[in-house]
């Protein structure tokens, strides 16, 4: 009994009452809190620059290298003093590619766990409509704003042939196809390193019997005939040398996103429909998803020096660079053009058809994504 009131008294003391009360004859102090800090709210351009640090930073560190680079052209440095500039920027752009993996793997498992295995088919089946429907307009867009401003040879069109044609619809079956290798791969090993593509290799028998016939009938014709027999055993030769060449299903390096994006989504949907037996699992996932962030966060505050060192390297790297801004300005225009047309026309009419917001406030919170993608050429 005793026990019990020194607990009660404990407890008491440690909620502590509205006013100041007395317990076995000690008073206890007033619950209040008048005497604590409580962290000030910020305001006006001290509030806006707390909310765009990050946007700052990264700004900040394109403009230097823009201003680096355009500086030190005049001085004509040396191969190894440009790669010892860009130095930095390739290991922040290598520390950013190795948080990739584990991010998307980490962070698809844990969010495809926590939903139903009913409402993952509903968002798998929305986000395939939506990707394909937005990359369909992409395209047309594309092939609308090429054929209009027509940024290479206006003349390269004119020597396409019907062999061209029938190669180019043979390698659209192809890139169809190996979209189908890659959503799904054979290897979720080999998925994080390499892309399966289809590749066309001669048929080294066949091909060398083919091209002796043909030269041995070419070689007749030219004795008893005029030129044209000639043309038309050329042809004759090209069509035979291009049959004979077969498919072959290769590997390239680079990661296969859509094989790892699959795998993890179908992991994460059956993984939270076994309930209790798989939280031990999720909860892993989750956890490497908040630290690979921790990890991403302080690497983007690299960002100044990272993203400087990048551009000022990639534009002290180009021998003549007015020339090459020459050659490339109708493709970088056609490039803006679209790339505008698509981002705040397209798109934005697109979030507010199905959101009914703005759209531009939206888009305002992704400009330091957007940014980070532009200055190092990479998602």
């Amino acid at each position: 009994m005793e026990k019990s009131e020194h607990f009660s008294d404990y407890l008491f003391a440690k909620m502590g009452p509205p006013n100041s009360t007395t317990v076995h004859g000690s008073e206890l102090p007033p619950k209040t809190t008048e005497h604590c800090q409580a962290p000030r709210e910020l305001k006006g351009y001290r509030k806006w620059i707390d909310e765009n640090l990050m946007l700052l930073v990264t700004l900040s560190g394109v403009s230097l290298g823009v201003i680096l680079g355009f500086s030190l052209r005049s001085f004509h440095l040396h191969e190894d003093s440009i790669m010892l500039i860009s130095y930095p920027g390739e290991l922040f752009m290598r520390i950013l590619k190795l948080m990739i993996l584990p991010l998307v793997i980490s962070s698809l498992i844990a969010g495809s766990a926590s939903l139903n295995a009913r409402m993952n088919g509903k968002i798998a089946l929305r986000t395939l409509v939506y990707f394909a429907s937005t990359s369909l307009l992409n395209a047309i867009l594309g092939i609308a704003l090429v054929t209009l401003i027509h940024p290479g040879d206006p003349d390269l069109h004119n020597s396409i042939d019907r062999t061209t044609d029938r190669r180019a619809a043979v390698n659209l079956l192809d890139s169809l196809l190996d979209l189908g290798r890659n959503v799904f791969p054979d290897n979720i090993f080999q998925a994080s390193f390499q892309q399966a593509h289809t590749v066309y290799v001669p048929k080294p028998t066949v091909l060398h019997a083919f091209n002796e016939t043909v030269n041995e009938n070419v070689d007749e014709t030219l004795r008893d005939e005029s030129v044209e027999v000639e043309q038309g055993a050329e042809a004759q030769r090209d069509e035979i040398t291009e049959t004979a060449h077969i498919r072959v299903i290769q590997y390239r390096s680079g990661t296969n996103t859509l094989g790892i994006v699959f795998f993890c989504l179908v992991f994460g949907t059956f993984l939270g429909t076994i309930g209790s037996k798989g939280q031990v699992v999720v909860d892993f996932f989750a956890a490497i998803f908040e630290v690979v962030m921790k990890m991403v966060t302080c690497v983007m505050w690299l960002t100044p020096v990272g993203i400087s060192s990048v551009i000022a390297g990639k534009i002290l790297g180009v021998t003549d660079l007015h020339l090459v801004m020459a050659q490339l300005m109708w493709f970088i225009l056609t490039v803006t053009i679209g790339v505008v047309l698509y981002q705040f026309v397209i798109m934005q009419a697109i979030y507010y058809v199905f959101v009914r917001r703005n759209p531009f406030k939206f888009y305002a919170g992704l400009i330091q994504a957007m940014l980070t993608a532009f200055a190092t050429a990479s998602t």
